[in-house]
């Protein structure tokens, strides 16, 4: 074999070894790095760029952004995925400092799904007087049950129920109908218990408006992104 080849060989496998271990090394570091800004332990990132020693320029393609228990202001999302389309990241910050700075994104893309379960928990956390809500989320309703503590003299059964909505960067749950005691009755709770804020989507790391709200049996899924609408 001669030096010539030797070469040349060499810089093949440099260059396969770069399109396979550089997209994994600068994933993984893009993962760890998203972790404070989705409020979760648990993220897998994938970036691509051909070739993939574009890559060390800061430009990448597509950076997708999965979380599990992503925390954004109060609530919890059981899962969150995040599509960056046209991105430039700070190369070196990420390399020498393991910080995600981004310069520029093209598209983004935001789906995010809440359950029921998390959504009673925030009720109870969150919305002074409620105690032991329990959600029912369906494709056309979310029903809320609870006890109601009317200024901490009595407490109600109350149900409340309604659809979780887009309103400018808030996302709410907002009441069709207050029952007490399955009878429909006046907002005992007023405003407190007609709307109630669920997500301020200037707390999310990318400026997203909301794109449609999806409800499913046991969960609402939110389709954020930062299109015109």
């Amino acid at each position: 074999m001669t030096k010539g080849l030797r070469l040349v060989i060499v810089i093949l496998l440099l260059a396969v070894a770069g399109e396979v271990l550089l997209p994994m090394i600068l994933s993984d570091i893009v993962a760890k790095g998203m972790r404070g800004l989705v409020g979760s332990e648990q993220v897998t990132a994938t970036l691509t760029k051909r070739p993939a020693l574009l890559m060390l320029g800061g430009n990448f393609d597509n950076i997708t952004v999965n979380a599990r228990q992503a925390k954004v202001d109060k609530l919890v999302f059981d899962d969150m995925s995040i599509t960056l389309k046209d991105a430039q990241l700070d190369i070196g910050a990420l390399i020498t400092r393991r910080l995600v700075a981004f310069q520029s994104i093209g598209d983004v893309e935001i789906r995010g799904t809440v359950t029921q379960d998390e959504l009673a928990r925030y009720l109870n956390q969150t919305v002074k007087g409620i105690k032991n809500a329990v959600v029912d989320i369906q494709s056309d309703k979310i029903k809320a049950s609870s006890s109601f503590s009317l200024g901490g003299f009595a407490n109600v059964a109350v149900t409340l129920e309604g659809k979780i909505v887009g309103d400018g960067q808030k996302i709410k749950f907002v009441t069709d109908q207050f029952l007490l005691n399955n009878r429909m009755t006046g907002n005992l709770g007023g405003a407190l218990l007609t709307e109630v804020s669920l997500v301020d989507l200037n707390k999310l790391p990318f400026h997203v408006n909301v794109r449609d709200i999806v409800m499913e049996n046991g969960k609402v899924i939110l389709y954020l992104d930062n299109r015109p609408h």
